[in-house]
């Protein structure tokens, strides 16, 4: 099927973005040439390594991406620098744009809009189907260029005659959409638009049978889902829930190579195992890590993702946050573009992306000027960002669960960190001191158990007005840290906390060194336990309503954790004494035969 490409660009503040937006709106394909520059230039890309031979480590920012201005500055200073930029850079633009044109046309697409602000300049069009170009008056673009960007007339009057003037481009133009009034006049020139597009070119709408979401694909079309995340213990529920519930989907578990045989051996004691299939690969590879023909296979075959593959651990460096939280999502949302029959996406963000907020935070929220107690929040934040800026294009559900608990029935977990450092601490001591709280403990304490959160993410996600939107998984009424802690105490018959340690000194207090070997994550979480903030709930009350799926009250299921805690501490005991025996055996074997 031949493609047409039309051009989109415009001046400055003319609304060209604002375009997009509405195009994408009424199901046509675009590709923003500017998402792919960064995209290309993201830590581990050829392209940025490429530009730090050429302009050296000061173009990177502390946490080793891209300073695009600091770039800038250096390239624009003179005329051998901006064609190596451009050299580096533009080539791999063109191919990653060629690639997305690609991608839309195997959808069905037969018009792909091409977003970019140097269309005309550099004379793209010419080879293009046609060129739309947003325009404004030089009054109205005066205007919003100083709202925008706080300048006054001389200084938006530069910025604006600095561009190649708005005359030339639209001179250039196929179509011309005009851009003075408001967004209900914006929308009214765009239908216009499109209906010459049309008119000439052919529907501009991704047609629905290749599109995602359609009910009328060929029946002999197989489904396929994928998780990530292996071996997390959410996604190894998720598994479970997944084979338990959807007997017609085959399933793909995306592992590392030293997590594969153990994703093979949890396969093979599920039931329904045999309806899925381990991917060796990682989100934080191009392609997740799989050959070209296994990638464009899966691509065809998937219907469903769900992405919980993520670094939780709340003391987590750095890098590892920021290559697993952030670039591995931007890949899986690249498969998500690249799947051609993807009905949905379920991102699993966390609550946490709130920060430092305070009082209530909503589903809606997202970027309310919070800042992070720590580097796993920030990441999470940024990737749910990621995540959002893609919705308006995929049908993508995102949600948010705050601390992760054992099972509400078993006490299950797979790992006693986060609240779990002071269930420990509290459930076995034996001395009969009462130990004080590390903060004072009078903020609600965000806990949700496992299968409340598999259950609720299970049924939130196939509910098809649940795209587009953000859900918390938490407890509706959470109990205070030091309420959560006394129950700890009274269930495993220890003595109850008593006082607190002011949170700067319960800081000092783990780094000390009998305390320190615990390592960053108590750390990170002392931040937490004196975090007044509640979570709004009301789309995830909406999607369960009607439903068996219900958070259970704490108080019910908190003996089993405990009881769960100190079955897990008792076994680790016994193990370290036979490890101890064995040493000493082994000695003693080992001794010299003279004496």
């Amino acid at each position: 099927m031949t493609v047409h490409v039309v051009g989109l660009t415009g001046g400055i503040a003319s609304g060209k973005s604002t375009v997009a937006r509405m195009l994408a709106e009424r199901g046509a394909a675009v590709v923003d040439a500017d998402v792919l520059a960064r995209q290309i230039v993201e830590p581990g890309q050829p392209a940025l390594a490429d530009l730090i031979a050429r302009f050296g480590s000061g173009i990177l920012t502390p946490d080793g991406r891209l300073d695009r201005k600091r770039l800038g500055a250096i390239a624009f200073a003179e005329p051998s620098a901006r064609a190596d930029l451009d050299r580096i850079t533009h080539p791999r633009i063109a191919a990653a744009g060629a690639a997305a044109i690609a991608t839309w046309a195997d959808r069905g697409a037969g018009v792909v809009f091409y977003e970019a602000a140097l269309i005309v300049e550099k004379r793209l069009h010419d080879a293009m189907a046609g060129l739309v170009v947003v325009a404004a008056s030089p009054e109205v673009q005066l205007r919003r260029v100083m709202q925008r960007d706080g300048l006054d007339a001389a200084a938006a009057g530069a910025r604006i005659a600095s561009q190649a003037p708005l005359a030339d481009k639209v001179a250039a133009a196929t179509w011309v959409i005009w851009n003075d009034a408001d967004e209900v006049a914006l929308g009214a020139e765009v239908d216009r638009v499109v209906a010459a597009i049309e008119a000439k070119l052919g529907p501009v709408r991704v047609p629905p049978q290749a599109g995602r979401g359609t009910a009328s694909r060929a029946a002999s079309a197989r489904d396929g889902t994928l998780v990530t995340g292996f071996p997390a213990f959410t996604a190894r529920r998720m598994i479970g829930k997944l084979l338990a519930e959807e007997s017609d989907t085959r399933l793909y578990v995306l592992a590392r190579d030293k997590f594969a045989d153990d994703a093979r051996r949890l396969l093979a004691s599920t039931p329904g195992g045999d309806r899925a299939e381990v991917l060796v690969g990682d989100v934080c590879d191009m392609h997740l890590g799989l050959s070209s023909g296994e990638y464009h296979a899966l691509s065809r075959e998937l219907t469903w993702i769900h992405h919980l593959a993520g670094i939780y651990f709340m003391g987590v460096d750095d890098d590892t946050a920021r290559r697993v939280n952030v670039a591995g999502t931007r890949t899986v949302l690249d498969l998500a573009r690249d799947a051609v029959r993807l009905e949905r996406m379920v991102h699993w963000s966390t609550a946490m992306v709130s920060g430092d907020r305070r009082g209530t935070f909503y589903e809606e929220d997202l970027e309310a000027g919070q800042k992070f107690h720590n580097t796993y929040e920030r990441t999470k934040f940024e990737a749910e960002r990621l995540v959002r800026a893609a919705m308006r294009r995929m049908p993508i559900t995102v949600v948010r669960p705050s601390i992760i608990v054992g099972d509400s029935r078993t006490g299950e977990i797979d790992k006693l960190d986060g609240p779990y450092y002071l269930m420990v601490l509290i459930a076995t001591n034996a001395s009969g001191l009462r130990l004080p709280l590390l903060g004072r403990g009078d903020a609600p304490l965000h806990l949700v158990p496992i299968d409340y959160v598999i259950d609720a993410a299970w049924t939130i996600g196939r509910r098809e007005d649940s795209a587009g939107k953000t859900f918390h998984l938490v407890d509706p009424a959470p109990l205070t840290a030091r309420q959560v802690f006394d129950g700890v105490a009274e269930h495993a018959h220890t003595e109850k906390p008593r006082g607190h340690i002011p949170r700067p000194l319960a800081r000092a207090v783990l780094r000390t060194p009998g305390l320190s070997r615990l390592g960053r994550g108590p750390l990170a979480f002392v931040d937490i336990l004196d975090h007044v903030v509640h979570y709004d709930q009301t789309n995830t009350a909406r999607a369960l309503a009607g439903t068996p799926v219900r958070c259970p009250a704490l108080p019910d299921y908190l003996p089993a954790l405990v009881r769960h805690v100190l079955d897990v501490t008792r076994t680790q005991q016994a193990e370290s004494a036979a490890d101890r025996r064995v040493v000493a055996e082994r000695h003693e074997e080992l001794a010299d035969p003279l004496e």
